[in-house]
């Protein structure tokens, strides 16, 4: 596949993006790093060659098809809910950190969010990010996960407490593709009608 290369008209870093040309012509992208907007090299004046730690692989960034983001600290493997997403049609990507979140919503809003943790602090910056720098309508897309031993798993009471449409046990995860499915099919349930009305308001 075709390597397209951009520059940030800000700060001029470089990346590469592992997509073919003719699906980017009429996107719009941003750099992650300082939000500004990404041109094609081809378009910007000639510049000296950059450095190989200037040039950022895009490909991690900017993806085709439904992206799931997921951050985990537990002490459990994440491979079980890694292989269901994957089955799923997923492409999977790791953020560490609230700030690596905000930089992934910069340029892209994920379907799936995941939190393998404990820690309820960090779940609550998330969140509290998801509000500031997403719309209302994109943060309803989004379908999130909470991997802890807080929360009862697939207990309703505990999925409404939580603020998440899916909780799991961490000693549940051999389970999880079973669970997954069951909540997915709930939620979807649930949000298809709003999202065809959605579909069949026109603009006045």
């Amino acid at each position: 596949m075709e390597k397209v290369e951009f520059v940030c008209e800000k700060c001029s870093r470089r990346y590469r993006l592992r997509r073919p040309a003719e699906e980017i012509k009429g996107e719009v992208l941003f750099c992650p790093e300082c939000g500004g907007k990404l041109l094609r090299a081809s378009a910007r004046p000639p510049a000296a060659e950059a450095s190989p730690e200037e040039i950022g692989g895009l490909e991690d960034f900017l993806l085709s098809g439904p992206v799931a983001l997921f951050f985990w600290d537990l002490p459990q493997p994440s491979t079980p809910v890694e292989k269901t997403l994957e089955a799923a049609g997923f492409s999977l990507r790791r953020f560490r950190s609230v700030d690596e979140l905000r930089k992934w919503l910069r340029i892209l809003v994920p379907q799936v969010l995941l939190y393998g943790t404990e820690d309820r602090e960090l779940v609550s910056a998330c969140e509290s990010h998801l509000g500031q720098d997403l719309s209302m309508e994109e943060y309803r897309r989004i379908f999130r996960i909470w991997v802890s031993s807080h929360y009862r798993t697939l207990d309703p009471r505990e999925i409404f407490l939580s603020g998440m449409h899916l909780v799991c046990q961490p000693e549940h995860l051999d389970r999880f593709e079973e669970i997954y499915a069951r909540a997915r099919t709930y939620w979807e349930g649930l949000y298809r009608p709003y999202y065809q009305s959605l579909k069949e308001v026109k603009p006045v």
